[in-house]
């Protein structure tokens, strides 16, 4: 019976989220902020990316404005009956190559950044998402001479799969890997598998075996910040620099990356949102890794080491000093952002699957246009002033 009653639910939340209301100014958007943020805290997952503050500091830090890419504000609120928000698209329509009527016009989530924003798409709960999607379908069939195609991201297969148009390659899914948190380490290391716990022992044996002393430390202050984020970028270049172990691309390699992270890092420190883990050795900073505090969940984000340490694991030991930091301050879950490489699944997490989608728009020019422009872009001339997804 209960089961039932949370059917029905569902079904009238389903039903009300009707209302749309079209964005194409920041200000517009950023009226938006106190109810954006209350949608957000409704979230299963938490992560930075649905924040509104993360969303306009990146419109007013990356959004194009080059000669072969133009982003345009296109973003969509959507209510129910009774006048609450149930779901925000931040969406932009980029237009290629820039030439205002006679580009191609794409319409997709904001962070069409190199790997900066991890997770793009609608944000709501996913018990109002078919009904969302189902207004925003309509509104965008009704209005097809403003896009080309649209790159949907963060969907269910269901969502994925009928969005998505027949004849064409369609993006690869994304996972975002979650580890829930028992009350203690203990509890946390026991369930682990036997390969991971010889690796904790590893970690903390090889430093002490050679005589080399590590601190774990936890920036939070405000003061702090920048020069801890400078070691951040100091060490993720290292990282992405070195040869040896997983490639790693060195995502805040450009001025307008760093200005943008270093602008949301401090703001979110202000509110004590911010952490940056870090981890000594002798003294000097060896590794490092951002977060945020999401409410009693915890995001990683990018990190960075010395590779000379290489040898002593430091990137696990300052995970494994995160995981028993996050619990002793009562987070409820870490979420060790997006990818299934190693690192993250000797945690045994939870994975959410984040499916994609291109939906090429019923006129007829744009088939056509975007398979003239899927080959253009393997060119490598395009590939140079395009933006890299």
């Amino acid at each position: 019976m209960q089961g039932n009653q949370t059917d029905t639910r569902r079904n009238d939340i389903a039903t009300t989220a009707r209302t749309l209301t079209t964005i194409h100014t920041d200000t517009e958007l950023a009226a938006l902020t106190p109810e954006w943020n209350a949608l957000c805290a409704t979230l299963p997952l938490q992560h930075p990316f649905a924040e509104p503050d993360w969303n306009l500091h990146w419109w007013r830090h990356l959004r194009a404005r080059r000669l072969l890419i133009h982003d345009r504000l296109h973003a969509f609120a959507l209510r129910d009956a009774h006048g609450k928000l149930v779901a925000v698209a931040p969406m932009m329509i980029s237009v290629r190559p820039g030439l205002g009527a006679f580009g191609v016009k794409v319409l997709q989530f904001f962070g069409a950044d190199p790997n900066i924003t991890e997770v793009r798409g609608l944000i709501c709960h996913p018990d109002d998402s078919d009904a969302v999607l189902a207004t925003l379908q309509a509104y965008l069939l009704a209005h097809r001479h403003l896009w080309d195609w649209i790159e949907w991201q963060g969907l269910s297969p269901q969502q994925a799969q009928q969005l998505s148009s027949a004849g064409i390659d369609q993006p690869k899914a994304r996972v975002m890997c979650y580890r829930t948190l028992p009350p203690d380490w203990d509890t946390l290391k026991a369930s682990l598998s036997r390969n991971m716990k010889e690796a904790i022992r590893k970690c903390f044996n090889s430093l002490r075996r050679d005589g080399l002393q590590h601190t774990f430390e936890v920036v939070e202050r405000p003061v702090d910040v920048a020069p801890a984020l400078a070691d951040f970028y100091r060490l993720h270049t290292l990282r992405a620099r070195s040869a040896e172990g997983v490639p790693h691309a060195d995502a805040f390699r450009d001025r307008k990356s760093r200005s943008f992270l270093s602008d949301h890092a401090m703001m979110l420190a202000r509110e004590n949102r911010l952490r940056v883990f870090r981890l000594r050795i002798d003294g000097k900073v060896a590794a490092t890794r951002i977060g945020f505090a999401m409410g009693d969940q915890l995001y990683l984000y990018y990190s960075g080491y010395d590779p000379r340490w290489r040898s002593y694991s430091l990137m696990t030991t300052l995970v494994i000093e995160t995981m028993r930091w996050a619990i002793a301050q009562g987070f409820s879950g870490v979420n060790l952002s997006t990818g299934r490489d190693q690192s993250k699944l000797r945690w045994q997490p939870q994975e959410k699957i984040l499916h994609n989608a291109i939906q090429i728009s019923p006129r007829a020019r744009s088939v056509v246009l975007f398979r003239a422009y899927t080959r253009l872009r393997s060119y490598p001339l395009l590939q140079r002033f395009s933006r890299k997804k």
